[in-house]
């Protein structure tokens, strides 16, 4: 059976002197009217945007049942919920996906991942955007689209863009040890779409 469509991409510094430092591996595809979006690099976690009725980031069923759950049997395995953003103009931002400098350490992920190109600075969030458009409206022809355009059973295609945001300048920081993943809600950080952060992990001193 034929692998189905999907988009893939990883962050990384593509240029200069630390080419090479990325993070992340992410895979986007749809069923039906459901998007999913997850890496294997973190097999535990899953974030589904169901239609219009249940936008979630969960631990998978299979590691919530397994010897290793990261969350307790009687804990709702789904602890970060979203409302759907409105459509604008046949459109919406339903996920983001950012990065900062501060979380690329050595990465090597597979070719079929389309590289997001991070920029080598210190004062600059790295957003895939993943978007909506309704089947009556264009799909832009976006100059930084990523990968294929999926398409859910309504028509509704979905798509993903590199964006880019300015943040206060910070120190260098060394190289992170690990990384880990940050939801962002709207109403409960300042964000208009939901989506994670990812942010490097240090030892303390």
């Amino acid at each position: 059976m034929a692998r189905s469509q999907a988009i893939r991409f990883t962050f990384a510094i593509q240029s200069g002197h630390n080419a090479g430092l990325g993070v992340g591996q992410f895979r986007v595809w749809c069923h039906g009217e459901d998007t999913y979006i997850a890496g294997p690099g973190v097999l535990q976690w899953k974030t589904s945007l169901h239609g219009e009725v249940a936008w979630r980031t969960a631990e998978t069923a299979e590691s919530h049942s397994s010897s290793e759950a990261r969350l307790p049997a009687d804990i709702d395995r789904a602890p970060w919920k979203y409302a759907p953003p409105d459509f604008v103009d046949g459109q919406r931002l339903a996920f983001v996906v950012g990065v900062t400098r501060a979380a690329l350490r050595p990465w090597t992920a597979p070719e079929r991942y389309q590289r997001v190109e991070v920029r080598d600075r210190w004062d600059e969030l790295t957003r895939a955007n993943v978007w909506m458009t309704k089947a009556a409206a264009d799909v832009p022809d976006h100059p930084t689209r990523v990968g294929p355009i999926l398409e859910l059973a309504s028509g509704t295609r979905v798509w993903v863009s590199v964006g880019r945001e300015a943040l206060d300048p910070i120190d260098p920081e060394p190289v992170p040890i690990s990384t880990m993943l940050e939801p962002q809600i709207p109403g409960v950080h300042d964000v208009t779409a939901p989506g994670v952060l990812i942010r490097g992990v240090h030892l303390a001193r």
